[in-house]
């Protein structure tokens, strides 16, 4: 599915009128460091496309991005009902 494989060629340059997927990145770091801010010690629950859950991926993982598209549940077909991300 070409859809799948495009996001390697985003890493670092925007897809078209949008972000690159590092720009993701720096956008979730912003939110989780809102998080620690405001919800310190609390369960949220955040709905999210791709790139967001693949950034929490990248940032509480620290894993790279060219991990985190390769692992990519979308791409195994292993999805669930969601998914826990631990924030240091």
């Amino acid at each position: 599915d070409k859809s799948l494989v495009v996001y390697e060629d985003h890493i670092d340059n925007p897809f078209p009128n949008g972000e690159s997927l590092k720009d993701v990145e720096n956008r979730i770091k912003d939110f989780i460091t809102f998080l620690k801010d405001n919800y310190e010690g609390k369960t949220v629950g955040i709905v999210a496309h791709r790139a967001p859950q693949l950034a929490f991926e990248v940032l509480t993982k620290e894993i790279s991005w060219e991990d985190a598209n390769k692992n990519d549940w979308r791409k195994s077909k292993a999805w669930q009902p969601g998914w826990e991300y631990i924030i240091k």
